[in-house]
């Protein structure tokens, strides 16, 4: 949901509510209602608010999108940059993923300084043998180590 992609995000920059406000001349309480869901930014904000976050826009209106961040921190990304187009095994903080993985292997698709974004598959849970694809955006800092798994040819 947007409310939830929204406080993760703000939250992941570091930023209170009235920080962001000012950022987007905006009050303390509109940022609220966001997060609250009782509104929704218009266009021109959300544009805003994805070039505050380093994020596609797409990616911010995308509800098949889960954003799974932590709070600000520093970390060295070279190595995961390296895993760009490779299969992994992740060791991360999202309980969420770690659960829903169907086999725990993940297709990096894009390494930024704040993303990994992956694909991986999971059986749904409302049908026996159908899988689906899922494209999570995650923290880096959330990444805790990894395995480069070799796919058969």
């Amino acid at each position: 949901m947007l409310k939830d992609k929204l406080i993760a995000l703000r939250k992941k920059s570091g930023y209170s509510q009235q920080e962001l406000a000012d950022l987007l001349s905006l009050t303390r309480q509109t940022i609220s209602n966001w997060e609250n869901g009782q509104s929704a930014p218009t266009f021109d904000k959300a544009i805003e608010l994805a070039a505050i976050y380093h994020i596609s826009l797409d990616d911010l209106a995308d509800n098949r999108l889960e954003i799974i961040a932590k709070e600000k921190t520093k970390k060295d990304l070279h190595v995961l940059q390296a895993l760009q187009g490779k299969t992994v095994i992740l060791d991360c903080e999202d309980f969420d993923y770690m659960l829903n993985s169907y086999n725990e292997k993940a297709k990096v698709l894009e390494v930024t300084e704040e993303w990994i974004r992956v694909a991986y598959t999971r059986g749904r849970s409302n049908a026996f043998f159908k899988k689906e694809t899922l494209i999570k955006l995650i923290d880096t800092r959330a990444i805790h180590g990894f395995m480069i798994v070799e796919e058969a040819a």
